[in-house]
């Protein structure tokens, strides 16, 4: 799969892990930073479909010295249930992040976005998604199918939306 993956433009590759996400999220809506989740997705999204947003900003979604980004939150996460999602949505923020310094390219990154390889990126967010979704495999390829269909189209978070959480079961 991560050869189709591949394939695919920059943009609809930040969307194939944020879409991906959008139908994990909810198993996350006990979480006391759910909100926060939320709002780290929203502002990737903006990104991607507005490119208004700088890099540096969305990485403080991630990390910052308040100790409120994704990765320090997710190592408070009791629930390893949960866990599974969080590495996700933390692997789509990171994947987006990355795009958004190359897009503004920026010549020197932050370390954990620098070290960003495609390929263990792919792999570490499938055996995750595996674990916390409900048939992963055909929500997986649906959404590559219809991505490559969407081609060079402008991918709308509310479409990506639409047919992961209503077509695909």
């Amino acid at each position: 799969m991560f050869q189709e993956w591949e394939e695919l433009n920059d943009d609809l590759k930040s969307a194939y892990y944020l879409g991906l996400c959008e139908a994990i999220v909810p198993t996350l809506k006990q979480s006391n930073d759910f909100n926060y989740i939320k709002e780290a997705l929203d502002a990737c999204w903006k990104w991607l479909e507005h490119k208004n947003i700088e890099a540096d900003d969305l990485y403080t979604y991630l990390e910052n010295l308040d100790d409120t980004g994704i990765l320090t939150l997710m190592q408070l996460e009791s629930n390893e249930d949960a866990l599974d999602a969080w590495i996700c949505i933390a692997d789509a923020i990171s994947y987006t992040i990355y795009k958004a310094y190359k897009y503004q390219k920026d010549e020197y990154l932050p370390e954990t976005i620098e070290s960003i390889d495609s390929y263990e990126l792919f792999e570490e967010f499938h055996s995750h998604f595996n674990l916390s979704s409900k048939n992963p495999g055909q929500k997986e390829k649906a959404f590559l199918k219809l991505l490559k269909k969407e081609g060079a189209k402008k991918v709308s978070r509310e479409r990506v939306q639409d047919f992961l959480l209503n077509s695909v079961d």
